[in-house]
């Protein structure tokens, strides 16, 4: 299941790419919105826009030597960037979502769509049956305080 939080935040002030990928990371929910604050999720996502850009995939093994910290510590860390939308797990290896980071968004973005298409339907399908039920009077109003 995706756990997808998007947060209003200033556009970065510098080109500096690691100012955007800071700003993905803030908007993502996936790190502190403290300035310099140094966030593990920030350098992953680095390490899977390099490993992207070369057509590969990194296990956590590699990560885990790369970062010298546990790998549940690791492991744990990837599973929020999988639950974001950011990277997937194919066998024993992890990879950014697309090709590109905009290829990523996209992707992101298609998933909300389709959750708010779903939910979309089902407030459809509830105010028909509650507009049934009210004209058949067999419809408990929900006391809202």
């Amino acid at each position: 299941m995706k756990f997808i939080i998007i947060k209003s935040v200033d556009k970065p002030y510098s080109d500096d790419p690691d100012s955007f990928i800071s700003w993905f990371c803030k908007s993502f929910g996936l790190e502190s919105e403290i300035e310099n604050s140094d966030s593990i999720e920030k350098d992953l996502l680095k390490q899977f826009i390099n490993a992207a850009l070369a057509g590969k995939g990194i296990s956590s093994s590699d990560l885990t030597e790369n970062f010298k910290i546990a790998r549940t510590t690791i492991i744990y860390h990837l599973n929020r960037l999988i639950e974001a939308g950011w990277i997937v797990k194919r066998g024993r290896m992890y990879y950014l979502r697309g090709k590109e980071l905009s290829d990523v968004i996209e992707e992101i973005e298609y998933d909300i769509n389709r959750e708010m298409m779903k939910m979309l339907d089902i407030a459809k399908q509830f105010d028909r049956l509650s507009k049934s039920r009210s004209e058949n009077k067999k419809f408990k109003k929900v006391k809202i305080e």
